[in-house]
């Protein structure tokens, strides 16, 4: 408009033909897309970060996509978009990129006011994957296993009280969340894909200890 001093551009093509600095907010499913939509058109020299939940399918769109002399600076804000970002940790990866760029980076990402932790990307999905990946699929699983039996889980006592509480919580929690949020943490993380597989064959044989009956082994099991 006339009067202020926004100036909106007609599409992301535009923008990253004038911008030094560009965070693709998008999902990870999505990354590789955008990436290629936009990511040609870089201005010489910016430098450009995203703030995708999984880095590797991030870097690897960049690295095809973006003109070598563009510099890349990572980030991930590790909590929901719901939560202020003042002292929340924040992943910070410098993956291409002279100090000078690495360091504009730095200054703009303080003004979230967050704990900065320096990372490279292949050590955040490695840490994700071991601290999230199968801790969220077992609460979508919860979930998905209340909605079939068409029952909230505060409707049944064998989930009232204690820790109880706090699983029921987490899982509206998550729920509560676009799907790409916490779904592609499992689907899209390499390093995710052991955990995953684990999860699954140990839900497969607890359920057959259970259908035959197998208590001690059962209870063995799950010490």
């Amino acid at each position: 408009a006339a009067d202020t001093k926004m100036n909106v551009l007609p599409d992301g093509y535009a923008v990253s033909r004038r911008s030094d600095f560009i965070i693709y907010s998008v999902e990870a499913a999505n990354i590789e897309k955008v990436v290629a939509m936009y990511g040609p058109a870089t201005k010489m020299g910016a430098t450009v970060a995203g703030q995708t939940s999984v880095k590797e399918p991030e870097i690897r769109a960049f690295e095809k996509h973006l003109p070598p002399d563009v510099h890349i600076v990572t980030c991930h804000s590790m909590h929901g978009p719901n939560v202020n970002t003042k002292g929340q940790p924040l992943v910070v990866m410098r993956h291409r990129s002279d100090q000078a760029s690495f360091e504009k980076v730095v200054r703009i990402l303080q003004s979230l006011e967050s704990e900065m932790v320096f990372l490279s990307y292949s050590d955040h999905d490695r840490i994700t994957a071991d601290t999230q990946a199968a801790t969220h699929l077992a609460f979508l699983s919860m979930g998905t296993t209340w909605k079939v039996m068409s029952q909230f889980p505060w409707e049944n006592p064998s989930y009232i009280g204690g820790i109880e509480n706090v699983k029921t919580l987490m899982t509206l929690r998550i729920f509560s969340n676009k799907w790409h949020v916490y779904a592609g943490l499992a689907m899209m993380n390499p390093s995710a894909k052991a955990q995953v597989r684990q999860y699954a064959r140990s839900v497969s044989d607890l359920f057959k200890l259970m259908i035959r009956e197998k208590e001690d082994e059962f209870r063995n099991r799950i010490k």
